[in-house]
């Protein structure tokens, strides 16, 4: 299993005073606010969904558990953008912002 460069990085940007994380197996020691942060940075910036019975302290004490997580998960190609037509005020989707 290998852990994302970019979830290694934002982990150690988002730590506070902590040092950086060097073993993979080191708690990661985040309150519950720095739980959410890494949810949404894990749905918006690595397109993984987090399901709500996935949202259990067990997966987020370590680095390598988040890993396992992630590894669990096939990323998302995009996020589907809601826009509203001005004519109809109708919201309308698309998955591709390029198409719209």
């Amino acid at each position: 299993m290998e852990i994302p460069q970019k979830l290694k990085e934002y982990i150690d940007n988002n730590r506070g005073s902590l040092p950086p994380i060097t073993d993979p197996d080191e708690p990661l020691q985040i309150d519950s606010l720095g739980l959410v942060r890494l949810i949404a940075f894990l749905e918006s910036d690595l397109g993984i969904r987090v399901e709500d019975e996935e949202l259990v302290a067990d997966n987020f004490t370590t680095l390598r558990k988040v890993g396992e997580l992630i590894a669990t998960k096939t990323p998302t190609a995009s996020t589907a953008e809601v826009k509203c037509s001005p004519q109809e005020g109708i919201p309308t989707f698309s998955t591709n912002p390029e198409n719209t």
